[in-house]
């Protein structure tokens, strides 16, 4: 390498240093680290002890915030801190660009967005799809916790600033509706709420049309620097059958251009339309495209030696679970991760409702421990769980003939995973015909042409960002380094109740 792209790249490294707005967030966590930070384990023998008997059934909501790390959390989570921290070092607000850029984006306020220009740049996107239950918002929520939402910064000459409320990131949930005046609403009352100001009643009125609020409400994300938005509750109904739905997507494309990286978050009907334009789908998959789904296996490792002990061992009782015997002569029942996965479909929602379910009904009855019997009478009677058997059963039975009767989980993505080589018989759709004409509940024929078309889509290929030299995509998905993980993330823990 010559002296001067020597140079050149040392420069780069120290104005990441020093940029203010990079100067209070925690730094980069390799993949070891990270996953133990990520990792969070409330219920412990420990914590319990200390609490009266009478008041734990308090605790039972802190199921749902035990996370446990797997090698598809933990690529999401690094890919987010790389996309914040170069979304971050690419507005330095020491440059003389990034100074301009905020000025004329004010000058912008007041104009309808199809007036706007399109700056010649563009942020990275990152997608996270998955049906109901996966834990979409759980990694996403997990991995903000590591990070604080707002940065006050004192007067900066270099920046131009006398105060600056740096925000680093930012959530806001879709409309119910499906409009972008509900959405734009969710925004300004998220950034608010973030910020103490009161941005929603300075910009209400009907002088500020939803063309021109799209346009505050870019500025007033590049004005406090927002690190990353995400987009939450991204559905079929609200960004994709709706007639703004390609108008949302040149929103969000909008602001990626004015520099914001931007991660979408919903299930995977939602995305047919992005999915339908190549250009889109290269700039929301530049941090990546990741799609989550149910541990579909009761034998893998994640299950065993991840969820299990992390998350379904944990009790608020006093003893730990009985010891495990076979329950039935059913298969999946001969071991404990069997018995359980058969119960949850390996949804970590359905995992949590259940041992929360079970931990209730257990401190209500002033049982001493929990038993695989109560465990099976919870699962089967409790009003808990009852809605989710027919999902539960399905996929547990990969029936993807089942599926059907749920409008916002396509069948015809599982009967291709789920078939062997991906093929299905013209006994297999004839049969499915038979079925869907058997389901009593009525499917408009918008939404389903809708799954259609979804079908037929080809899927986004992963993007990765380049991680430091010292372990790659490819390393983290391998089985050594999951293994190494988790072993000393599960040491010492006996999987036997």
């Amino acid at each position: 390498m010559d002296n001067n792209a020597q140079n050149c790249l040392r420069n780069a490294l120290d104005q990441m240093v020093t940029n203010p707005l990079l100067g209070a967030l925690p730094p980069m966590l390799d993949p070891l680290n990270l996953a133990k930070e990520l990792r969070y384990r409330p219920i412990t023998p420990e914590h319990i002890r200390a609490i009266p008997m009478a008041e734990r059934h308090h605790l039972s909501n802190q199921y749902r915030r035990i996370f446990i790390p797997n090698s598809l959390t933990l690529d999401i989570a690094y890919c987010f801190q790389r996309m914040l921290q170069d979304g971050l070092s690419q507005r330095d607000p020491r440059q003389n660009l990034s100074r301009k850029f905020i000025y004329q984006s004010g000058q912008q306020v007041g104009a309808a967005m199809d007036k706007v220009a399109w700056w010649p740049s563009f942020a990275s996107g990152m997608v996270i799809e998955g049906i109901s239950g996966v834990g979409k918002s759980q990694v996403i929520d997990r991995t903000l916790s590591l990070f604080p939402q707002v940065i006050e910064h004192g007067k900066n000459e270099a920046c131009g600033w006398l105060q600056l409320k740096q925000l680093v990131w930012l959530k806001v949930h879709m409309s119910s509706d499906g409009s972008r005046g509900g959405f734009l609403l969710n925004g300004l009352m998220a950034l608010d709420e973030a910020l103490q100001t009161d941005y929603a009643s300075q910009y209400k009125g009907v002088r500020w049309t939803v063309e021109k609020l799209l346009v505050v409400f870019l500025h007033l994300l590049a004005v406090h620097r927002c690190g990353v938005l995400i987009i939450e509750e991204a559905q079929e109904t609200n960004l994709n059958l709706t007639p703004f739905a390609r108008d949302f997507i040149n929103f969000f494309l909008r602001v990626l251009n004015w520099g914001i990286p931007t991660v979408l978050i919903g299930n995977p009907l939602a995305f047919s339309n992005l999915r339908a334009h190549s250009q889109d789908v290269d700039r929301f998959s530049d941090s990546g495209w990741f799609q989550l789904e149910p541990e579909m296996d009761p034998t893998s490792e994640h299950w065993q030696k991840g969820l299990i002990p992390g998350l379904w061992l944990p009790t608020l009782l006093d003893n730990p679970d009985a010891t495990y015997t076979q329950f039935s002569d059913h298969p999946l029942d001969s071991t404990l991760h069997g018995f359980i996965w058969r119960r949850t479909a390996g949804f970590p929602r359905y995992i949590c409702r259940l041992r929360r379910a079970v931990q209730e009904f257990a401190l209500r009855s002033k049982a001493t421990q929990v038993t695989p019997a109560m465990i099976d009478e919870v699962y089967r009677t409790s009003a808990k769980m009852v809605p989710l058997h027919a999902r539960i059963e399905a996929f547990v039975n990969k029936d993807w003939r089942a599926l059907n009767q749920f409008l916002d989980i396509s069948e015809d993505h599982y009967r291709r995973l789920w078939s062997p080589a991906g093929k299905t018989t013209s006994e297999d759709l004839s049969q499915h015909q038979v079925d869907r004409s058997s389901v009593p509940k009525p499917i408009t024929t918008k939404a389903k042409k809708s799954k259609s078309r979804l079908a037929a889509k080809p899927r986004a290929t992963k993007a990765n960002p380049t991680p430091p030299s010292q372990f790659s995509p490819e390393d983290i998905r391998s089985k050594e380094f999951q293994e190494n993980m988790v072993n000393q993330m599960t040491k010492g823990v006996n999987l036997t109740i």
